[in-house]
């Protein structure tokens, strides 16, 4: 092993192998899924040595190419929700080497970007096919090391560490050092949760197996094997699509071919497996030969063996996060991470309950709405163990509820716990701190260094005294101003109700313009409403500012004045929205959505935006609207929320752009930290992301430049950039002015820039 002297004896035929002065690292640990990635990465970056042990030959967990699980999160439901630091970075880069990863189709190249970030920082050890085994205790209250076994070599150690992070999902580690833990549902009264049972039980979400089908050009018979399951009827898969609205089969695995409870999720994993291949291939019987599924020349080109697990143990941390936290958006003075998922727990049982939908909101709109939730925070009190002082959780075992478990379980906010687990593990070798104390001591340093590494805290700013950029003055060569009247790409019809956001930087809204159509006979009249909004996710309509009405003559299709004449507050969200009328269409653009204008529909009672919808509804506002300024750079956020947070650069005045920082004397520095836009809107991964990998808005060729006696001074220079966080370290430089000088993008128009950071290491 790696840096592991080990010694060998043999007696009775059993190869023993005992440690011999084994390393002692800062941080194990345990789960190289996307939660134990993160972890690793972030502490590793910050000077821990770190060991990262993995069961599986990849990397990944239920993301890799042995389960195919796609990365899901905050973004798939939010505009602008997509989650940054290493998760963004990683899948940024997958895009580029053409990583697939995407429901049953996800390729190898996935494994290997994951594989690659982890050999590239030199403090992490990995132990890939090592299976954690059994907590080694220096007290009943704290870890000391893990005993593991390593698959193929035959070989069983012990590494020893100082701090521990269980990214393993069912806990394994947790579990054997004596972590308190829940498993199953939590009764409705016990946190007062509208969505949990009345009465607690066992039950747990199941596990999964994927499938992928290719289509051959040709008829292919297929023969089930007699282990199969049956369904005969259409009426047996109840609520389990398996085809388009057009009777085409789905060409990847079903996350509904479920199974769970009555088994244990973690002892019966082998039967669990069993059952699952067994109802997978009943499935792909009746999709195959029974009725007419247009599956004639499709054949199973395959099938997973490791099933992806949702739910086993959660970790009880000082914090228990539950259905009233995040569905009320609580501000938790130690948010660290944040999610945005619905509220998705499946019905106990699964696939073999036919007569149930495999979610309770599968059949009713009223029942999606329910469990439907904005973005939320979470907080550091549930990612450290109440009775293990040297214990982090990451991923789907921290301390939530069953049905908090339902939103915090997705892989992309399990990315962003274990990258703020991971952080925390340093601040504890930093100060020769547990976990819990930095709750005490330090919280606000571990929020600072999070937003650092590219991470969104919901309502953390940039506080950062280190950061030299903040005194600054900053300006531009050019500012671009709000324009939402690109050419026509089509219409949504009023039949819902439908409106936007968008970014407010005067002190006044005299009118509003909007495309409409009305395709009746008769004059119909709108009526809108404005609305301020707290930030991009904010669409209460009882925030109701001004309301207008507007006649719109039969047949007549253009811009259609709204007059308002109501004061604003400058830099600040607002947003409007339309009556319904089936008859009345408003027109939208297709392509490069300005960064906070978010469209919105209503469903039912709830506003909801469309995060891949890579378009904006035509409007006009009076007075014109100059919401990307230069200064957005330093306001300490670097993603749309409370406002733009960007600098854009008039899209008329071409290439080169620059941004000028003037630190108002001579300082030094050795450190520049810049976050370019790659596009949070845009969804984590298909097919029409992998044609065109690097978001157009992207800086793609840039250069540095300080200000030396009187002229610039080119510090530094890059070509082909395509990641959005980038950190320039120099030799010390003295300047009183720093230039980002911007001669390309992958595609816009524009030079974007969210955050520029100015330090001195």
């Amino acid at each position: 092993m790696k840096k592991i002297a080990l010694q060998e004896s043999l007696s009775c035929g059993v190869r023993k192998i005992t440690e011999s002065d084994p390393k002692i690292y800062d941080l194990i640990v345990i789960g190289g899924g996307l939660a134990g990635i993160c972890a690793a990465i972030s502490a590793a970056r910050l000077g821990c040595k770190t060991a990262l042990i993995q069961d599986r030959p990849v990397l990944g967990g239920n993301s890799s190419s042995e389960i195919r699980v796609p990365v899901g999160g905050c973004g798939d439901f939010h505009a602008w929700g997509k989650e940054t630091g290493i998760i963004e970075e990683i899948i940024t880069e997958s895009k580029m080497r053409r990583g697939i990863q995407m429901t049953g189709l996800t390729n190898s190249m996935w494994d290997l970007t994951l594989y690659d970030f982890i050999k590239q920082e030199k403090n992490i050890d990995l132990f890939l096919n090592t299976s954690c085994r059994k907590a080694i205790m220096k007290d009943r209250n704290q870890i000391k090391g893990v005993q593991c076994v390593q698959l193929g070599t035959e070989k069983e150690f012990v590494l020893q560490g100082n701090l521990f992070i269980d990214a393993s999902g069912d806990g394994a580690l947790a579990f054997s050092a004596g972590a308190k833990f829940r498993i199953g549902e939590e009764s409705r009264k016990e946190f007062n949760e509208s969505l949990a049972p009345e009465r607690a039980s066992k039950g747990t979400m199941g596990n999964s197996l994927m499938f992928e089908v290719r289509d051959l050009g040709y008829p292919v018979k297929f023969n089930p094997p007699s282990w199969a399951a049956k369904f005969p009827q259409e009426k047996d898969l109840f609520a389990r699509p398996h085809s388009d609205k057009d009777g085409n089969v789905f060409m990847s695995g079903h996350w509904w071919i479920e199974v769970g409870f009555p088994y244990n999720t973690v002892y019966d994993n082998e039967k669990i497996r069993d059952v699952l291949l067994s109802q997978l291939m009943g499935v792909w019987d009746h999709i195959k030969n029974t009725a007419s599924h247009k599956a004639e020349n499709l054949v199973l080109h395959w099938v997973g063996a490791v099933p992806g697990k949702r739910e086993s143990r959660r970790f009880t941390g000082d914090y228990i996060l539950t259905e009233n936290d995040v569905k009320g958006a609580v501000h938790f003075p130690d948010s660290v991470a944040y999610g945005g998922w619905f509220i998705d727990v499946h019905t106990t049982g699964g696939i073999l309950k036919r007569q149930k939908p495999p979610e309770p909101g599968g059949t009713s709109i009223y029942e999606m709405e329910k469990r439907f939730i904005y973005p939320y925070s979470i907080p550091y009190r549930c990612l450290y163990s109440k009775n293990i002082k040297n214990l982090f959780m990451a991923g789907r075992n921290i301390s939530v509820t069953h049905i908090a478990l339902g939103t915090t379980r997705l892989m992309a906010t399990c990315a962003v716990i274990g990258q703020a687990a991971g952080t925390a593990a340093y601040l504890c070798k930093k100060f020769k701190k547990l976990p819990h104390e930095i709750y005490n001591d330090h919280i606000q340093e571990l929020q600072q260094l999070l937003l650092r590494q590219d991470c969104f805290i919901p309502f953390v700013d940039n506080e950062d005294s280190s950061d030299l950029a903040r005194e600054s003055r900053v300006r531009a060569s050019s500012e671009l101003e709000l324009c939402l009247s690109g050419e026509e790409s089509g219409a949504h019809c009023l039949e819902i109700c439908r409106g936007q956001v968008f970014p407010v930087s005067e002190t006044r809204i005299d009118s509003i313009q909007l495309y409409l159509e009305n395709r009746s006979g008769e004059e119909k009249e709108i009526e809108l409403h404005l609305c301020c909004a707290q930030h991009i996710w904010d669409y209460n309509p009882k925030k109701e500012i001004a309301i207008s009405k507007a006649k719109i003559r039969a047949g007549e299709k253009g811009w259609i004045k709204f007059n308002l004449d109501t004061e604003a507050e400058a830099r600040t969200m607002y947003w409007i929205w339309l009556d319904q009328n089936r008859h009345i269409f408003w027109s939208y653009h297709k392509g490069i959505v300005p960064a906070g204008v978010t469209p919105l529909y209503k469903n039912l009672t709830l506003w909801r935006s469309m995060p891949h919808f890579q378009g904006y509804y035509l409007m006009k506002i009076i007075p014109v609207q100059k919401p990307f300024c230069a200064e957005n750079v330093l306001n300490g956020v670097a993603r749309p929320h409370r406002w733009t947070n960007i600098w854009i650069s008039d899209s008329s005045r071409g290439f080169p752009q620059w941004l000028e920082l003037d630190f108002k004397k001579e300082i030094s520095f050795n450190c520049v930290e810049i976050t370019f836009d790659t596009d949070l809107n845009s969804p984590y991964n298909n097919a029409e992301v992998l044609k065109n990998p690097a978001a157009p808005q992207c800086v793609k060729d840039y250069s540095l430049f300080v200000l030396s006696r009187g002229r610039w001074k080119k510090i530094l220079e890059v070509r082909g950039n395509y990641h959005r966080k980038r950190i320039h370290n120099f030799h010390k430089i003295k300047s009183s002015k720093l230039k980002l000088e911007i001669t390309a993008t992958n595609g816009s128009c524009s030079a974007s820039v969210y955050e520029v950071r100015v330090y001195k290491k």
